[in-house]
């Protein structure tokens, strides 16, 4: 084979190569564009509820935690907020909009909670949602428990501030924030508590020390920050409700 032959065979084994590669992204990002896009009509919530509450369902008046996985994966927030009795229904891979249009119909309203610990907004960031979406999202979502449960309050939890490539979005998180906090500032029984700051040190990046390894997941010194942030309030607020 000449040489000139040879070469044009191996430009066109490195396109094919390169299509093969390409073409591998796009089927990974579709699928996990359609895991994404859950059909919570599809949902059997009973069996939800059970995997997360093998024992018991929640009382009425408990207290129920909801979210994505930075809430699903709280394992020891029932010793984090004892002597409270709390109920975690996370689910990995939710955003606000999954808690306006799914769970309060679903997981909220159900089990006539008298307070509800709320964690949305990484994935919704992390799809490019913006901060006055998410806004929105979280007021039609409080709206829709208040009106049909008056009483109930809610403890809304800053945007963890991943590191990777998650942290690129670092100023849409604060922006986020601020919106949610601004939001809760408009009724005394909506409380944001801020628990992002603890988790970034003081070189205005992710406290490495709080996350797992080459994840976006927190470990359990990133849930002792949780915890330091959230028990002082909710214990204190919840406690004359045992």
């Amino acid at each position: 084979m000449s040489s000139k032959l040879l070469l044009k065979v191996r430009r066109k084994q490195s396109r094919l190569v390169v299509a093969s590669v390409i073409s591998l992204a796009l089927l990974v990002c579709t699928s996990r564009s359609a895991q994404a896009q859950r059909d919570w009509n599809k949902t059997d919530w009973q069996k939800l509820v059970e995997e997360r509450i093998p024992d018991a369902s929640p009382k009425t008046g408990e207290i129920i935690c909801i979210g994505s996985s930075h809430m699903a994966r709280w394992k020891t927030v029932s010793n984090d907020l004892a002597p409270l009795t709390i109920y975690n229904f996370g689910i990995g891979g939710t955003t606000m909009k999954d808690a306006a249009e799914a769970f309060a119909n679903h997981l909220v309203i159900p089990f006539k909670p008298r307070a509800v610990i709320l964690y949305e907004g990484s994935n919704d960031i992390a799809r490019n949602t913006t901060p006055d979406q998410i806004a929105i999202h979280f007021r039609d979502f409080y709206s829709q428990v208040r009106k049909a449960l008056p009483e109930t309050r809610f403890y809304v939890l800053g945007i963890v501030p991943s590191p990777g490539p998650r942290f690129d979005k670092w100023e849409a998180i604060q922006v986020a924030n601020g919106k949610l906090e601004e939001e809760c500032e408009r009724f005394e029984w909506l409380t944001f508590i801020d628990t992002t700051s603890g988790l970034i040190g003081n070189d205005s990046k992710p406290r490495m020390k709080c996350f797992i390894v080459n994840d976006i997941h927190m470990n359990p010194d990133g849930y002792k920050v949780w915890a330091k942030e959230v028990a002082p309030v909710v214990i204190k607020a919840e406690s004359g409700d045992q």
